[in-house]
């Protein structure tokens, strides 16, 4: 039995729910003008349908975009077709319904196919062009700073990955009145462990093949490299880089990585240290001080630098001159390594995820204590036996 047309009220078609359904799934639930996820709140972080089907050719003569042409017979007819609705969020619906000058049927019937035509091609896109955003951040810096999820989707987009379900952001929780203690860097280990660790396996497992996990971090670098350490060698994932001129494109994706020098440590018994000069150069003093007597062995470039990271190539080159390092390093002891590290984020990530399966050594990691006159102190070990612990 064919569906009764619902009557105007106050001289305006409605859309039929069925209809609505369809326009909500042709839209994958986001606004089609800017974007915004429609089926969640993440101001309260639940699910939450608060979009609306808008007309581009109103529902009654005399609407938004109406003419002498839009009888009341096409607005009848038009209010049901999903070629002549879009969904979208309540902000651009008052928008294009205030300014329908500015918004006219044309230009907003080519947004419509244009929108649908990136859903139909995201949908098609295999698992190996699908990632989980992932955004881990600290609070507590001079300067606060956010990473918005829209700037990592779009990253993501410029080198051909699709989000698979709602990103993941954990801003770690703050150092208490005692500083970077103990309990502060259980507190992170118990943030990564219990809401990154949880939420990936929600979606599919931490050391699956797909999908990729695109993440970004900023914090303290231990923190970083204890993320990255979670995350795993063993996941496929592509680590991106925050800038503050350039936010997370990449500065020069055609720049050579720098030229990384590699300086022995002396022979003898004493603890053995890897200081890592790259986004800075670390004084050496502050190591000895820190770790008196020790055998330090240094990577560093010419000209450190936090943006040395101009491209992805960047951390690739810094894997792989540190994979050979690192190895000959645990030859020489079966003691810890203890790690002095001024790195940039991503090559933080990298290096602890580097850890979790070639490297059998425990690696404690030391940082800088503002309230202890900004001296290195101890921070966490990292490593497989530390995993194991």
């Amino acid at each position: 039995m064919k569906e009764e047309q619902p009557k105007p009220a106050k001289g305006r078609y409605n859309t039929n729910e069925e209809t609505k359904r369809i326009v909500w799934i042709q839209a994958a639930g986001h606004c089609e003008l800017c974007g915004t996820d429609l089926t969640y709140d993440y101001r309260a972080g639940l699910p939450m349908k608060w979009g609306e089907v808008a007309h581009i050719l109103p529902a009654s003569p005399k609407g938004p975009r109406g003419s002498e042409e839009h009888s009341e017979g096409q607005a009848q007819v038009r209010t049901n077709e999903s070629a002549n609705l879009m969904l979208l969020c309540p902000s651009c619906h008052d928008k294009i319904d205030r300014d329908a000058e500015g918004y006219p049927e044309n230009d907003l019937s080519s947004l419509h196919g244009a929108y649908l035509s990136r859903i139909r091609l995201a949908a098609t896109t295999p698992d190996s062009g699908r990632a989980i955003p992932v955004i881990v951040q600290s609070q507590h810096f001079a300067t606060a700073n956010d990473i918005p999820v829209r700037d990592l989707l779009t990253a993501m987009s410029a080198e051909g990955l699709t989000a698979f379900d709602h990103g993941i952001k954990i801003n770690f929780t703050p150092p208490g009145p005692r500083g970077r203690d103990t309990a502060y860097w259980q507190s992170i280990k118990d943030d990564i462990q219990y809401r990154l660790e949880q939420q990936l396996s929600r979606r599919g497992g931490i050391y699956g093949d797909a999908p990729v996990l695109a993440v970004v971090g900023m914090a303290d670098i231990p923190a970083l490299m204890l993320l990255g350490q979670a995350i795993g060698d063993r996941t496929n994932r592509q680590l991106y880089s925050f800038h503050r001129e350039h936010r997370l494109r990449w500065p020069d994706v055609a720049a050579k990585p720098p030229v990384f020098q590699f300086t022995a440590p002396p022979e003898g018994d004493g603890p053995l240290a890897l200081v890592l000069s790259i986004s800075a150069q670390l004084p050496l003093r502050d190591v000895n001080e820190a770790l008196p007597g020790a055998r330090i062995a240094e990577l560093s470039i010419p000209e450190p630098s936090y943006a040395m990271v101009q491209n992805r190539g960047v951390i690739h080159a810094f894997r792989d001159v540190l994979q050979m390092r690192l190895s000959q390093l645990e030859a020489l002891t079966p003691d810890p390594i203890h790690v002095f590290a001024a790195i940039p984020a991503a090559l933080a990530i990298e290096f602890g995820a580097m850890l979790t399966t070639q490297h059998q050594h425990q690696y404690q990691i030391f940082d800088r204590d503002k309230d202890a006159h900004n001296s290195f102190q101890p921070a966490m070990f990292l490593g497989q036996q530390a995993l194991e612990a």
